[in-house]
């Protein structure tokens, strides 16, 4: 049996002409079990004679790469088809209060996740949402779009309160859009109430759309070989990545890169040891505040350590005042701060499963009840432009700027290092 363990769906309507598909293969399924639960969810138009979209429900590994879950075929976005995509989700990846889901504002996305998934957060896409203020001000529009950005990523709600304030003193039409049609909790990092990571935008689904930009093209049965094709090589390559790591190293490369640029700024912060027992310490920033970290709850006061679930500069300045001392209660490594979802080992197991390429049609076995099923090709229209799709909550000039972060291990990195005394 190809991909065992994948879960697929096809609806009709009445005339028996097809309507919706679903698929998740079986090594993708089990391996979102050991990914950060955050799903990002966007469809994009096919580009064939009969329309329709293409749906991907996507995660991102800690590594920072595509993991797709699951992906489909839909008519157009609407109050049917949403739902029905929603519940096929639910039957492999079942609704949980750790669940987070990011999209776009269309209002069936909004309205099916909170019917759906009653115990998932939802959040709005920071990029989409980003150039909505661009049309409640008459100048300095990417100004009022960047500084929503800014205000968007603020770790603490103190920070936030002043820059928000800045902001609304600039444009307050844009301002009162997001209070009465947004609302805080959606958009804004420090009043989320969930665990989203750094995960703040459908890049990740749209990436995939880009991706897939040509196979969009094709009639149903080559798109998927060509999806699952790159998917399988998604797959080789990041099994190889995980696999091929030194056993010395403990954290992904995006981790672990990034503690390390903060090694050279923690070992220039004065720290002060308040509660060796609770493991708690005052920590004085570059900036000259001074930033409560406590290492027992894995928190520091400017809420980086608390939201990206690694450690943080001060934390990092803690964590090496501690493990200086001769005489100490505890033994901590860098990796025991991270999140188990940071570990070489749990990136592995997402992949440890193998995707295989679709066997030429001249080797399928099909059972004969399924042989003899018909599914009628969707009624073309010339319009050519796909289905009218239902309101979207639409932004404008979504052009975006790439940035690119190392997925590879720097060279020279040693974290235990920085922990360790300096020679006398």
């Amino acid at each position: 049996m190809v991909n065992p363990g994948k879960i697929t769906s096809v609806e009709l309507d009445e005339e028996k002409r097809f309507k919706f598909l679903f698929i998740a293969l079986g090594a993708s399924i089990e391996g979102f079990r050991a990914m950060r639960k955050v799903i990002v969810v966007d469809a994009t138009h096919l580009k064939t004679v009969y329309g329709g979209m293409l749906v991907f429900a996507t995660a991102q590994d800690p590594n920072h790469h595509h993991y797709p879950i699951a992906f489909g075929v839909i008519d157009t976005e609407n109050h049917i088809s949403w739902p029905w995509f929603f519940n096929k989700l639910k039957t492999i990846v079942p609704d949980d209060p750790e669940l987070v889901f990011i999209s776009d504002r269309h209002k069936s996305i909004i309205s099916v996740v909170s019917e759906v998934y009653p115990s998932a957060r939802h959040a709005h896409c920071i990029y989409h949402l980003s150039k909505n203020p661009r049309e409640y001000v008459k100048t300095e529009k990417d100004i009022a779009s960047d500084k929503f950005k800014e205000c968007a990523h603020i770790y603490t709600k103190n920070d936030f309160d002043r820059e928000f304030m800045d902001f609304r003193r600039r444009f307050p039409n844009a301002a009162k859009y997001l209070d009465e049609k947004i609302g805080l909790d959606k958009w804004a990092r420090c009043h989320f109430e969930g665990d989203k990571y750094n995960i703040d935008t459908s890049n990740t689904a749209e990436s995939m759309n880009n991706v897939f930009v040509d196979a969009r093209k094709f009639h149903l049965l080559p798109m998927i070989d060509v999806i699952i094709e790159k998917f399988s090589e998604w797959f080789n390559k990041h099994r190889k990545d995980s696999a091929g790591a030194s056993n010395t190293r403990k954290l992904v490369p995006v981790v672990e890169n990034e503690l390390h640029d903060h090694c050279e700024i923690a070992v220039r912060l004065t720290v002060t040891e308040l509660n060796s027992y609770h493991l708690e310490y005052n920590v004085i920033g570059l900036d000259g505040k001074t930033y409560l970290v406590d290492l027992k709850m894995k928190s520091c006061s400017c809420r980086c350590f608390d939201i990206d679930k690694y450690p943080c500069v001060h934390a990092m300045a803690a964590l090496r005042n501690l493990m200086r001392r001769e005489v100490r209660r505890v033994h901590i490594e860098m990796h025991d701060l991270c999140s188990i979802y940071y570990l070489i080992e749990t990136w592995a197991l997402a992949y440890y499963r193998t995707i295989y390429v679709v066997p030429h049609e001249s080797d399928w076995s099909v059972p004969a009840a399924i042989r003899q099923l018909i599914a009628k090709t969707p009624e073309y229209t010339k319009t050519g432009g796909g289905r009218t799709q239902e309101k979207r909550f639409r932004s404008i000039a979504e052009r975006r700027r790439k940035r690119r972060r190392q997925m590879k291990f720097k060279p020279g990195i040693n974290l235990e290092k920085f922990l360790q005394p300096e020679d006398t």
